[in-house]
């Protein structure tokens, strides 16, 4: 399929994004209000658009506020990674190592330094797949075969774990459809223009622990990108660790702020955007000394949808960057870099 074959939907294919300023000299990330996101007035949901397009052509990062998710579930999701990290043995933890899965899903425990070929990880962390039944939106049309093989602590390790941690992926899911529909009109598209491609969506949320460091030291993830269409992160109160590379080199601190998350694109929404949206470098530093933790949620499209670059981000002075790609293929190649190919062989 070329990009003349590709269709993007009745009056859609016609419209240019208007001409992105690019990664700029930013200080400080934007705060942006949701509270018009689901607003039946069409010009209050365009003027949200506009503000989501400015950030993400220019700064690749901002955060949301209303954003919908109670202060319940934030507690409740903060206190599901504290007792899996706390109260469950380095054994205990190991048996749902990420090793064992084809897809990277499972348990990833702190290394400090590279051992047996095995990238430092400067942090522990569990990751978790889509399962349909953590999606109000899909869960009586799509078949639960195709639901992610994550590792779940058994009820009477950490009672309640299981339920708790899926009404917050559902919550996180529901929010995530509600952005991707705001992405899309703030590109002159209609906003339902995802829709089709998101029945299963390639979503990750990952729980991440980084203990206590002594003084002198510091727990830290190098300058990277994330590989889905965005990202929702929930940081720890109070302890400043992110930052964001800005259009002058300089690591902006995107400092935790009360009862928002950080939104973030990623490449895969960069793919789909010709780089007109930027999938922004970032690191995280901690050198508070004490211990953080950080629960990022990873939003994608179908693992068997073809991504292709819209139309209406080609031009002259853009010409087409990206080959059409699956997600799954997208993924794939992205963690099998970051992680080492698994040794299973594909079902």
């Amino acid at each position: 399929m070329t990009v003349a074959d590709f269709d993007v939907g009745s009056g859609m294919g016609c419209r240019k994004v208007r001409e992105p300023e690019g990664l700029t000299s930013f200080k400080d990330l934007p705060v942006i209000d949701l509270s018009d996101i689901d607003s039946p007035d069409e010009q209050k949901r365009r003027a949200l658009a506009s503000k989501i397009y400015d950030a993400c052509t220019q700064v690749g990062f901002f955060y949301i506020k209303n954003h919908g998710i109670s202060k319940d579930s934030v507690a409740s999701i903060k206190s599901e990674a504290q007792r899996f990290f706390k109260d469950l043995s380095s054994e205990q933890k190991m048996k749902f190592s990420r090793e064992k899965n084809q897809f990277h899903l499972g348990y990833d425990p702190y290394r400090g330094v590279r051992n047996g070929g095995k990238k430092p990880h400067p942090y522990e962390s569990m990751m978790f797949g889509r399962e349909v039944k953590f999606d109000k939106e899909y869960r009586d049309v799509v078949d639960p075969k195709d639901d992610a093989h994550n590792q779940w602590p058994e009820d009477d390790e950490l009672p309640g774990f299981k339920s708790s941690v899926g009404s917050y992926y559902e919550q996180m899911t529901s929010l995530s459809r509600k952005l991707v529909g705001i992405f899309a009109q703030s590109l002159e598209l209609d906003k339902t223009f995802f829709d089709d491609k998101m029945s299963k969506p390639g979503s990750l949320l990952s729980l991440n622990y980084y203990a206590a460091q002594s003084e002198g030291k510091q727990a830290s993830i190098h300058a990277h990108t994330d590989h889905e269409l965005f990202t929702i992160l929930l940081q720890s109160d109070g302890i400043k660790a992110l930052e964001v590379v800005n259009g002058e080199g300089v690591w902006v601190p995107a400092k935790p702020i009360e009862d928002t998350f950080v939104v973030n694109i990623g490449d895969a929404l960069s793919i789909w955007t010709n780089n007109v949206f930027l999938s922004t470098l970032h690191r995280a530093t901690n050198t508070s000394g004490a211990e953080r933790y950080s629960i990022p949620f990873f939003f994608g499209v179908d693992y068997d949808c073809v991504m292709h670059t819209l139309p209406s981000c080609v031009s002259e002075t853009r010409p087409m960057i990206y080959k059409p790609v699956t997600q799954a293929e997208h993924y794939l190649s992205k963690m099998n870099t970051a992680y080492g190919a698994s040794s299973l062989v594909a079902a």
